[in-house]
């Protein structure tokens, strides 16, 4: 016998579970009875409170030369190509591919208030 415990946080793990626990009669009568059942595994987890905390919190948008570029021609082409440009001088480049990759983000926020 296996006793398995379930201590779901939100509703959607109880909606989760539930719909696991619904599908599996039919899953396993899907199996064949000639092939072998994979080797049955259980994580171990101390506690669910210490799951939900050590999930990563979300991590920070990345942000490209593309999406830099897409964004400053749209601001350029609203008639505002001058402060297109200081603004990229203010990040010490003449053109937006001498801009270092980890101002991206900076740069785009400076954009957005323009």
């Amino acid at each position: 016998m296996i006793t398995i415990t379930i201590v779901p946080q939100t509703q959607a793990q109880i909606a989760a579970v539930t719909k696991l626990l619904q599908d599996y009669p039919a899953s396993t009568e899907a199996q064949s009875q000639d092939q072998p059942s994979p080797p049955k595994t259980t994580p171990r987890v101390s506690s669910a409170k210490s799951s939900v905390a050590s999930a990563p919190a979300a991590e920070p948008k990345l942000v490209t030369l593309e999406t830099v570029r897409a964004r400053l021609t749209d601001i350029s082409q609203a008639g505002k190509k001058t402060e297109v440009s200081a603004l990229i001088a203010e990040f010490g480049a003449t053109k937006l591919t001498e801009v270092k990759s980890e101002d991206y983000a900076a740069l785009m926020a400076k954009a957005e208030k323009l």
